[in-house]
């Protein structure tokens, strides 16, 4: 109800213009109009409410009747109007603080408070159902006479029913649910959830059941088009059996999609929910199987999310009932391998490459004109590279429509992220044969190594570090040979051991240390002039002879161990053994390293065990959901 008062009030020019005061839900508006020399709208808040002060707070908080009771007797009459920041009654504190006695006694001395909205247009019920307070909430039940109050929504449109069932709190949600009417397990909030949504999103079937039990009209559901689709929460619950009661009740709500466009095929395929997909797939064949060929608003369908998120297992499922799926392509003209390679998925490629019988979709090209093995290759992921150029079938010549090949764009990577794996990657290409295309690569696309010195300039510090120490060593042994030397004519001098065939294994084997340390350490020295070609060739030199160095001075090592220990067959024999095997081990894992180049035959196959290793090692977090 407004009251208006109107008054005039004179101008500076003499005019008189009129006034309206209105009042109305607690404030006054007084508003000049007319021809004045200025408008004012002034706004007085009336007091309604006022904020409790702290000890009325801190006993109801804590529960202390009596001090309360005390404190309301000495102001009776503006108790109804104490609220804290937020707006939150007396009976909203004693409600979310579980005090039942208190909520009694403020309910008895003011009942006026129940209806009464704190700040966010919360109840003490939505309160009380977000404590799950059962006992409060059937009190406050119990006291309510009008059912709109018990349906009474928040800002945020929630119900007590749907707090309740935000909050877990099941023994809350189905006393709300027995005393509410038939259909406000349907209700959507503002973000489009109903109850019953929730309660799938939950996983909670029995009520769930009972949601669908008091449900008033069959078509309800159906007209649920414009909420959160049912079928898609209980795909992400992966509850088969809450799955199954939706779809009784109505089938067609299989075709809902959800925000993004996706079909519950789709976001099934997403979250790798195959006993869900399974299931929808053989009790609706029909419906469920034009459902695969429904893309979402990305373009991609249902086989290309189970390609993307790597999931075998979905992927077979839609090939048996729809065995043409896997011809689909999504809005950049790719097939589900160009999606599993540039996603990473080694499983996924490793099964489709076995199924593509007809080699189309390991060489097919998509907007871009780029194949599986470009997209692996562009965003590094070695293990399906590795994959694919082992594979004969696939073209490693074949160009996009930049006129690059996968090659091309493994030399191109201008980045410094995850620059082992692009190592690797480009370890991978080469080793296959794989070749540059006939285009050249624009300068700006090249990797700034080329052109700037100094992003060698830490791996030269190592290096340089490295050849200097194995120089050192190197030396040293030489002056220090094992044995010691023959302190009697006409030996003198010479080494004691020089007639052991260890012996001179360790002398040459340190000899070659010693000499492609000093050269490794005068091509770095060559490399510091800051010319961009000879420090790309010096450090293509000084790498190799570096590896050179440090297996030539392990070679020395075991020589010279065994040979001093040679008394002794068995100690000779197992050090030996054992430094051999970390030798041969060591040479693996390093001469793929120094040494990539195309190699064919046993020899790829000799050099695969180590490169593998370092494929373990480093890991791909793609290929974590496999299955």
């Amino acid at each position: 109800m407004s009251k208006t008062m109107k008054c005039d009030i004179k101008t500076d020019s003499g005019s008189t213009s009129t006034t309206s005061l209105s009042t109305m839900a607690g404030s006054e508006i007084l508003e000049v109009k007319g021809p004045v020399l200025f408008s004012t709208i002034l706004t007085i808040e009336k007091d309604e409410t006022e904020i409790m002060s702290p000890k009325i707070l801190c006993a109801v908080r804590a529960g202390d009747k009596e001090s309360l009771v005390q404190r309301i007797e000495d102001d009776a009459k503006t108790i109804q109007q104490l609220v804290d920041n937020h707006g939150n009654s007396l009976l909203h504190i004693a409600a979310a603080s579980g005090h039942g006695n208190i909520v009694d006694y403020i309910v008895s001395k003011f009942p006026n408070l129940v209806k009464k909205k704190n700040l966010k247009d919360e109840t003490a019920l939505h309160v009380a159902a977000r404590a799950g307070s059962l006992a409060i909430v059937e009190f406050l039940v119990r006291f309510l006479t009008e059912s709109l109050i018990i349906s009474a929504k928040s800002n945020n449109g929630d119900t007590a029913l749907h707090i309740a069932l935000k909050e877990k709190h099941e023994d809350v949600a189905f006393y709300l649910l027995s005393v509410s009417h038939d259909d406000v397990s349907f209700d959507v909030n503002n973000d489009g959830a109903s109850p019953l949504y929730l309660a799938v999103e939950a996983g909670n079937c029995k009520l769930v059941a009972k949601m669908l039990e008091s449900l008033s009209s069959p078509s309800k559901l159906a007209l649920m088009s414009h909420a959160k689709s049912l079928v898609h929460a209980a795909m992400r619950a992966k509850r088969i059996d809450i799955l199954g009661i939706i779809l009784r009740q109505n089938p067609r709500l299989i075709e809902l999609r959800n925000e993004e466009g996706r079909t519950c095929l789709s976001f099934g395929a997403a979250i790798g929910f195959y006993e869900g997909i399974s299931y929808i797939l053989l009790e609706f064949d029909k419906s469920a199987s034009s459902l695969c060929y429904v893309a979402d608003d990305d373009g991609f369908f249902p086989i290309h999310m189970a390609a993307r998120e790597g999931h075998v297992r979905i992927i077979k499922e839609f090939l048996k009932h729809c065995p043409d799926s896997v011809e689909l392509l999504n809005s950049q003209c790719q097939n589900i391998l160009h999606v599993a390679a540039k996603t990473g998925k080694s499983k996924v490629v490793k099964y489709l490459l076995e199924l593509d019988e007809e080699k189309r979709m390991m060489n097919g090209q998509d907007l871009d004109g780029n194949t599986p093995l470009h997209l692996a290759t562009k965003h590094r992921h070695s293990m399906v590279v590795n994959i694919l150029t082992w594979n004969k079938n696939v073209k490693l010549t074949t160009v996009n429509n930049d006129g690059f090949t996968a090659l091309d764009i493994a030399e191109a990577l201008k980045d410094n992220a995850n620059i082992l794996r692009k190592r690797l990657t480009w370890m991978a290409l080469v080793s296959a044969g794989a070749p540059n295309g006939p285009k050249p690569i624009p300068l700006d696309r090249v990797s700034h190594s080329l052109e700037n010195p100094e992003v060698y300039k830490d791996s030269f510090h190592t290096l340089m570090v490295t050849a200097t120490l194995v120089a050192t060593v190197t030396f040293t042994a030489g002056f220090t040979l094992p044995g010691g030397y023959m302190s009697s004519a006409p030996y003198l001098g010479m080494a004691a051991l020089i007639n052991k065939m260890n012996f001179k294994i360790f002398i040459l084997f340190n000899s070659l240390s010693m000499c492609c340390s000093m050269v490794t350490i005068m091509a770095l020295i060559w490399a510091q002039l800051g010319d961009a070609v000879l420090t790309k060739k010096a450090f293509k030199l000084a790498l190799p002879l570096l590896v050179i160095a440090l297996q030539s001075m392990a070679m020395a090592f075991v020589a010279g161990v065994t040979l001093v220990v040679s008394d002794l067959p068995w100690l000779s024999h197992l050090v030996f053994a054992i430094d051999t095997s970390f030798f041969l081990f060591l040479m693996l894992l390093i001469i793929p390293y120094a040494f990539s180049s195309a190699r064919q035959g046993f020899l790829r196959h000799i050099f695969y065990f180590p490169y593998f290793l370092m494929l373990l090692v480093v890991g791909d977090e793609s290929n974590s959901i496999d299955c």
